[in-house]
């Protein structure tokens, strides 16, 4: 008895260290793409510099949500982890990037439930996962501002697409939002697609 009461314990103990690790990896994992990324700054908004860049291709492991617009921010880190364990456990990928958010375009009227996708780039192998999905995205032009997570970005979002307007860029439909940590704290840059 004392026996597999210590296996179980070991075991759990082995699971925590896993998830652990994997957590460290994820909150570090440094954006794909690095220097293939072109970045022009084309306005401010609060002090903080919004670029026209473009994100190259990547390869993204996601989950499809449906949820009110107003439950987000509090659902998204324990969905998060899901994905993630998802797609190294399960699926048994590597992810190369930070978490990504696919949102609706929030032109669009956005009372009720929403339908996003929240996944990472992921790259090898892999096997297929039920309830998940492994999609190669092309280059994403967008408008961008990086900013503290916790924040409200409502205003955020309606003055992207009022400088769209402005730099007469069209949007696309699509928009992002990528989550990376800053040393101890997490930030959230916001990419509205456009053309």
């Amino acid at each position: 008895m004392k026996s597999s009461v210590m296996e179980y314990g070991a075991s759990c103990v082995r699971s925590l260290l896993v998830l652990v690790m994997l957590l460290t990896a994820v909150g570090c994992a440094a954006p794909q793409g690095g220097s293939n990324t072109t970045a022009t700054e084309v306005s401010m908004l609060d002090d903080k510099p919004v670029m026209l860049k473009t994100v190259p291709r990547a390869t993204y492991f996601t989950g499809q949500y449906d949820m009110p617009v107003g439950e987000i921010r509090e659902r998204t880190g324990p969905l998060a982890q899901k994905v993630a364990v998802a797609a190294v456990k399960n699926a048994k990928l590597d992810i190369v990037g930070p978490l990504t958010l696919f949102l609706p375009d929030w032109q669009q009227a956005t009372s009720g439930d929403i339908t996003l996708e929240m996944g990472y780039p992921v790259s090898g192998a892999g096997q297929p996962l039920a309830h998940y999905d492994r999609q190669s995205k092309g280059s994403f032009q967008c408008l961008t501002v990086t900013r503290a997570a916790g924040t409200d970005n409502n205003e955020a979002w309606a003055e992207l697409y009022r400088i769209a307007d402005e730099q007469t860029l069209s949007v696309s439909g699509e928009n992002r939002t990528v989550i990376t940590r800053n040393g101890s704290e997490y930030q959230v840059e916001l990419q509205l697609g456009v053309r």
